[in-house]
């Protein structure tokens, strides 16, 4: 696992296991399990994760991890507004061949893209891999292939 990846996986464990409401608060949470982090890798990391501020039941807001892994057909509107949001925002190409479907981002976002596909357990799929800017997709048949490939095109603006 790399640094980013336990820094990342420690910080959702954060915001799951107590309120947080700043990042100030989050970074120095950080600090007290022994991960030094920038404020910059920090709003990177927050982005990438999919976290967001929600009412707290004090009227105050909180940081919150989106809520996934329902079917397509169910999918939480917060986890279809991300998933949308982050193809949007970071995917520069789509392709493949056969039963793999390969999709471009933007340097470094690869793996938060690829995060949220498979959190929102899209049926064609039957696994991926992800780099820096790729994304491997391997899906159950050419047909599914076509089909998501058509799915996160038109996502796609």
């Amino acid at each position: 696992m790399t640094e980013k990846q336990k820094r990342q996986q420690k910080i959702i464990e954060l915001i799951s296991a107590q309120p947080i409401a700043r990042q100030e608060a989050l970074s120095d949470a950080l600090k007290a399990v022994g991960i030094e982090t920038t404020q910059s890798t920090l709003s990177k990391d927050i982005k990438e994760l999919g976290v967001m501020k929600a009412p707290d039941g004090t009227g105050g807001f909180q940081y919150q991890m989106p809520s996934f892994g329902e079917p397509v057909g169910r999918a939480s509107l917060k986890g279809e507004a991300l998933l949308r949001r982050e193809l949007r925002d970071f995917v520069v190409l789509v392709d493949g061949a056969g039963y793999t479907a390969v999709v471009k981002t933007a340097t470094g976002h690869a793996q938060g893209v690829c995060e949220v596909i498979d959190q929102v357990s899209w049926p064609e799929v039957v696994g991926t891999l992800a780099g820096e800017n790729t994304i491997f997709i391997l899906c159950r048949s050419e047909v599914d292939c076509r089909r998501l490939r058509d799915r996160i095109e038109e996502m796609v603006p």
